[in-house]
């Protein structure tokens, strides 16, 4: 258990119609003495598994070339995890696992897009919601972002919902892709309006003079809130000051019944102190009844000729928070090897998995496994007493 210092600093706030801005949220705990640490390749206490998952398949129907799974988000369904590659366009991944004797199976690919036009080009969030019927429902976001060479494509934009049945072997029934782009529009009136920059990085072979090329953003996390109806999404970059943002949206469902995109709603916009970190990934933990967020640093732009790029630094952690604005996310665990990209609760057990890119061949860090699935013992934090 992890006991929690309670601070509350107002940063600021701001208010166009019914969107609220604000970073209302104190900074995090992070007592050395109270935050796990793990390691590639070390299973010890709160690790109870870990597994190099990575396998390659191919990026597309026409483009037949394999590339290797980058974990990028994932949800836990009928004892498997499903997984979203943000290199596999047209294809989702279900890997098992044996809760019993916590063994870790490898991957398999599912084709779930049948057409070059609806390719889901860097998803980077996935969750699954079970209807009525009690058959899981799986929705998948992309990034929302302009790719390296500044390039709004409409693929970087879409977003998927899709029943999978069976799971062995898949089955994709009622599939479904819309642009997201109205998220994106609605998020930057808010930018603007406040006067978030948008994200840029260094991208070497862009053809333009600045190399530090605009992207606008990434949301990297998604999941549905407690009422089944609203989605929560959290961006990895821009930063508001230090803050995280989150995005509330409503008529998801709405939008996917009437293939009408612009039933996307935008609830409410906020930020989160995460210490300079944004949102890798996000879920509702039922069993401790708050968000688990996978949080990290992002490189940026660069800013000399003589600056190391990317920086051969990670800064992965993982976050517990309450869900309240006031209430500042917990920090649990460390993960000073790993860039952690995916969390997910295991059903109604007492095992969180997380999914890391463990050193992209790009990034030329030592370690080159592409996909590791690591699961721990975590059952909650210790929020201590609540001021009013």
């Amino acid at each position: 258990m992890f006991a929690r210092r309670r601070h509350f600093l107002w940063v600021g706030r701001f208010l166009f119609g019914t969107v609220v801005i604000c970073a209302g949220v104190a900074s995090v705990c992070e007592g050395a003495d109270r935050v796990a640490e793990v390691y590639f390749g070390i299973v010890e206490p709160p690790v109870v598994a870990q597994r190099d998952i990575t396998i390659s398949a191919p990026v597309s129907s026409q483009q037949t070339e394999e590339k290797p799974l980058e974990c990028s988000g994932m949800a836990w369904a009928d004892g498997r995890l499903i997984l979203a590659s943000d290199r596999h366009g047209l294809a989702l991944f279900t890997c098992p696992i044996d809760l019993r004797y916590m063994v870790i199976g490898m991957p398999t690919a599912h084709t779930v897009i049948g057409n070059e036009q609806e390719l889901l080009d860097d998803a980077e969030s996935l969750t699954v919601r079970v209807d009525r019927r009690g058959e899981p429902i799986v929705y998948v976001l992309c990034s929302l972002s302009n790719d390296p060479d500044e390039l709004p494509l409409p693929k970087r934009r879409h977003m998927l919902r899709m029943a999978l049945r069976d799971l062995d072997p898949a089955r994709v029934a009622r599939p479904v892709v819309l642009s997201a782009g109205k998220v994106r529009d609605l998020i930057n009136v808010h930018f603007e309006a406040v006067g978030i920059e948008a994200y840029r990085t260094f991208h070497a072979e862009f053809s333009g003079g600045d190399k530090n090329t605009y992207r606008w953003g990434n949301v990297e996390g998604m999941c549905f809130m407690p009422d089944g109806r609203r989605v929560l999404m959290g961006m990895r970059n821009p930063l508001l000051g230090s803050h995280a943002l989150m995005a509330v949206v409503e008529g998801v469902d709405e939008a996917f019944d009437a293939r009408d995109p612009s039933r996307f709603r935008l609830a409410d916009l906020f930020a989160i102190d995460l210490g300079d970190r944004g949102v890798s990934d996000l879920a509702w933990d039922p069993l401790t009844k708050g968000y688990l967020i996978a949080a990290g640093k992002s490189a940026g732009p660069k800013r000399s000729k003589d600056q190391a790029f990317p920086p051969n630094t990670l800064d992965s952690v993982l976050f517990w928070w309450s869900g309240h604005k006031q209430d500042r996310p917990i920090l649990f665990a460390r993960f000073p090897d790993m860039k952690i990209e995916a969390v997910c609760r295991l059903g109604p057990t007492r095992f969180i998995a997380v999914g890391s890119d463990e050193g992209d061949v790009s990034e030329g860090r030592p370690q080159q496994q592409q996909s590791v699935i690591t699961i721990l013992d975590f059952t909650g934090v210790d929020v201590g007493h609540r001021d009013r």
